[in-house]
């Protein structure tokens, strides 16, 4: 399970001094796209071992105990209480969770979610995709509607801020149909594609079906697909 630092290079870019609107998304999309394949590498090589052990569990009805320790941790990481004793079900429905974001959703995300890493909570708290916390930290939204109590999270790097933006698309019940998408990609041997993923997330703005049609338009008209082969 992955673990990391912030680093030099980690540290938001000013966007808003581009005044080429074109110059701008090509910066911020080059800047945000080697932190994303990062994030779902590390996702990819839980995977990988996940595949094994899920094999193992199928095969033998074990996989030895560091292994099963292992997948323990990383149930129980994505939201899933593992039973006492283990098999391939629950690998099943670890494999379900534990599997890549398509980076034309993240980028398209983050731009929308952002106004292209210039808005407060991307340069005070890089927060790319409008996260919010309810457990007293974070930025307090200038608009917040009377007696609301949420913030908007806060992250010690941009990685970070992607780090949590997938846990959340990978575990949260509000997001259960866009990882169905998702493994049905998977079982049909498709590319995952931001632009299919994106009919999963109705329930991420208000604005439900709106949201995902804007989303899915900057997909296209920002020829984003490229990136999810």
């Amino acid at each position: 399970m992955w673990i990391w630092s912030a680093l030099p290079h980690d540290d938001l870019p000013d966007f808003s001094r581009y005044t080429d609107t074109t110059e701008k998304k090509e910066a911020f999309f080059g800047f945000l796209l080697p932190h994303i394949r990062a994030v779902n590498e590390a996702i990819l090589q839980d995977r990988r071992r996940l595949l094994g052990i899920r094999d193992e569990l199928a095969h033998d009805g074990g996989a030895g105990f560091f292994d099963e320790r292992w997948l323990r941790d990383l149930a129980e990481a994505y939201g899933l209480e593992p039973p006492e004793k283990l098999d391939a079900a629950l690998a099943d429905r670890v494999l379900l969770r534990v599997d890549v974001i398509a980076p034309s959703l993240v980028l398209a995300q983050a731009a929308n979610e952002s106004a292209w890493g210039t808005s407060r909570f991307a340069r005070h708290g890089n927060n790319l995709f409008g996260m919010r916390t309810y457990d007293g930290d974070g930025l307090v939204p200038r608009k917040r509607a009377a007696g609301k109590k949420f913030k908007v999270a806060t992250y010690p790097s941009i990685r970070d801020s992607i780090a949590a933006y997938m846990q959340n698309l990978n575990t949260h019940y509000r997001y259960r149909r866009m990882r169905l998408i998702r493994a049905d990609l998977r079982r049909q041997e498709r590319a995952i594609s931001g632009h299919a993923l994106a009919n999963g997330l109705l329930a991420y703005s208000t604005r439900g079906a709106e949201y995902v049609a804007i989303i899915q338009s900057m997909i296209r008209t920002n020829e984003l697909a490229k990136y999810d082969e």
